[in-house]
This record gives structure tokens, C-alpha cells and sequence, in this order.
């Protein structure tokens, strides 16, 4: 196991959306580690319909990198589908797919719009994290993959 440990921030939806900057420390596979270039993970949803708080990052970027060439763009062009989210942080990262980390499976409409931009989409179970660290302006919350009896 290796860490995942990069910059983003915490995109929240609805009536008083919001965007916190954030880190993440986030303990999985040594290959996959190496290979995520930029990710998304939902810790709290089971749906797309559900999705209510989404963690974009950057491995390896600093809060600044990320801010400037990923988080003021957005904050910029306001309202923003999941896929226009999504290739805004591959176009950002130069990354030729985003991984994301969830317990559901985007719908078609987002899959098919990454695909017409060039964007692949890997999608991974939340649990092939095995724990992970967010830090959030003050917050900071730990999470470890539930283990099936």
C-alpha cells in the first residue's frame, strides 16, 4: 500500500453550494497510487442522484496549484454538470482520465459527454481506499473502508 496524497477541494451541491479547499491522505494499492493523475471521490453517496458533496484532487499538486488551475475556473463558470467538473480537473491536471471513487456508477449522459471530450473514466469502489484523511479549512475526518463479515 501506498499513499494517494494530493491538493483539491470539496465541491458541495444544491441551494448554498459551496467550494472548501481541501487535502487528501489516502492509503491504496501501490500501482494505482502511481497511476492516478486526478481523481474525484464521494464518500457519502450511493447514487449520482444522491451526490450532494464531491472531493476533486490533484496528486501532488499544493492548495495554491490547485486553486489557481482548478478551483477559480469553476468558481468562474458557476453552475457546472459532473461532467463539466470532471474535465475541467483532467484538463487541468493534462490527465487523460479522472478515477473516480464511489459506491455508484455515473449515468450514461455523464460517461457519454467525458467520452466526446477525449476524457476516460475510471471507476473504482470506494472501498479500494483503504483509509483516508481529509483535511478541510478546520475540519479533518478520517475514513477506513468498512471490512464485509
Amino acid at each position: 500500500m501506498e499513499y494517494m496524497i494530493g491538493a483539491g477541494a470539496i465541491l458541495e451541491t444544491g441551494e448554498f453550494a459551496k467550494v472548501t479547499a481541501a487535502m487528501l491522505h489516502a492509503r491504496v494499492d501501490a500501482m494505482l497510487a502511481r497511476s492516478v493523475k486526478a481523481a474525484a471521490v464521494d464518500f457519502d453517496g450511493n447514487s449520482p442522484g444522491a451526490l450532494r458533496r464531491l472531493l476533486v484532487l490533484v496528486p501532488g499538486w499544493n492548495a495554491g496549484r490547485f486553486r489557481s488551475c482548478v478551483t477559480n475556473p469553476l468558481i468562474e463558470r458557476g453552475a457546472c454538470s459532473l461532467a463539466d467538473v470532471l474535465s475541467m480537473l483532467a484538463g487541468a491536471a493534462q490527465a487523460p482520465e479522472i478515477h473516480l471513487f464511489a459506491h455508484w456508477l455515473p449515468d450514461d449522459a455523464t460517461c457519454a459527454a467525458l467520452s466526446g471530450r477525449g476524457i476516460g473514466l475510471v471507476v473504482h469502489p470506494l472501498e479500494t481506499i483503504a483509509s483516508a484523511a481529509v483535511v478541510a479549512g478546520q475540519r479533518h475526518t478520517r475514513w477506513k473502508a468498512a471490512r464485509a463479515a
